[in-house]
């Protein structure tokens, strides 16, 4: 057995993030990479307010498409935005965002990307040709 065994040399400063998140096939790259860039800014009470401008270069990509990219999240219902308020002249502040489980909002028609599908034994009656 060989002595070369993989090993984690990253600084563990970490974020938490579900693993289904990245399976999700309904969702495109820009919109994993959004739940992720908010993610990592999330705190203990599972909510985040970074800026439009600080997810844009988080996510290496427009302002204008980090709007878009939220929007479609919120659509989804993965993600929840709520304008914060300046307590003294209500003037908005940031939005506060809170991230919802991938898992409990992945559409009914996308299944389970666990399961394998049903196979045919090549030498059955009704097996499709290959």
């Amino acid at each position: 057995m060989s002595s070369d065994n993989l090993r984690d040399g990253r600084v563990r400063n970490w974020f938490y993030l579900e693993n289904h998140q990245l399976d999700r096939q309904d969702l495109n790259i820009y919109e994993k990479m959004i739940y992720i860039v908010i993610a990592r800014f999330v705190d203990r009470q599972d909510k985040a307010f970074p800026s439009v401008p600080t997810i844009a270069k988080k996510g290496s990509m427009s302002e204008r498409q980090v709007q878009a990219i939220i929007n479609s999240l919120v659509k989804k219902k993965l993600l929840k935005k709520e304008p914060r308020l300046n307590k003294d002249n209500k003037s908005k502040t940031s939005n506060l965002y809170t991230l919802c489980s991938v898992k409990g909002n992945q559409t009914e028609k996308e299944g389970d990307p666990e399961v394998v599908n049903d196979m045919h034994h090549p030498g059955e009656y009704d097996a499709p040709p290959w």
